[in-house]
């Protein structure tokens, strides 16, 4: 019996918190007039219906984190060479029908080897030999060469004789005259070595030198010397 009474009291608790709550959830639903019906039977059916059953909130009101990916920095790539192909001709419309009524097996070009140009070093440059000064002439070959040069001025400067003894007699011979001369050149004295065995010819020879310019001394020649005697032969001859 006293499981009955429990069971009545455990009724009638149930009962008063049954209407008190209908009580309170009328309140709300006179005072908060302007919530939607919807919500209202949400909250009753939390209440009564699914009492354990969580409020979940909407996946669209979460904030949405995404995670930060690290990108790695982009690989540097070689540029690859662009390979070309050289295009050939195409074949003539009768050369192709040949091609394909006689076919011929294609024979491989030859490829010769390239020879690798080898840059040959150039030759040394010759060493200039350091010249060397010619040798000083002896005061012998100075003074021959001066003594050759007064014999061609005279030689140059004689003249046949033209008096009426020299066309009736027409003399021919050899004289030897000699002269001194001065070291700047100046004739100094002059006279017949020998003779030619005429008057006439032995004056014309003494003429040639006193008309004759000379020279002055080449340097080197008769050292010690201010004056020096010069013998010369000129030879005479009749003009036909």
């Amino acid at each position: 019996m006293w499981i009955d009474r429990l069971n009545a009291q455990r009724h009638n608790v149930s009962t008063s918190i049954s209407l008190a709550l209908i009580g309170f959830i009328w309140f709300l639903s006179q005072t908060l007039a302007s919530t939607p019906r919807s919500a209202l039977q949400e909250a009753i059916e939390l209440i009564f219906v699914e009492p354990e059953r969580s409020v979940t909130v909407p996946a669209q009101a979460r904030p949405v984190v995404q995670p930060q990916l690290k990108t790695a920095p982009p690989e540097k790539t070689t540029p690859q060479p662009t390979v070309t192909s050289e295009l050939k001709p195409l074949a003539t419309a009768t050369n192709t029908a040949a091609a394909t009524s006689n076919p011929e097996p294609v024979k491989p070009e030859s490829t010769k080897p390239t020879q690798a140009i080898v840059a040959t070093p150039a030759p040394p440059a010759p060493i200039a030999e350091p010249v060397k000064p010619a040798p000083a002439p002896s005061s012998a070959s100075i003074e021959s060469g001066y003594v050759a040069t007064l014999r061609a001025q005279l030689n140059a400067n004689k003249r046949y004789p033209t008096g009426r003894e020299a066309s009736l007699q027409r003399p021919s011979g050899k004289a030897v005259v000699w002269f001194v001369l001065n070291r700047n050149g100046a004739l100094n004295d002059a006279g017949i070595e020998d003779s030619s065995n005429s008057i006439i010819l032995d004056n014309a020879a003494l003429s040639a030198v006193r008309r004759t310019p000379y020279a002055a001394w080449p340097e080197g020649s008769w050292p010690g010397q201010s004056q020096h005697r010069f013998t010369v032969t000129l030879d005479f001859a009749p003009v036909n």
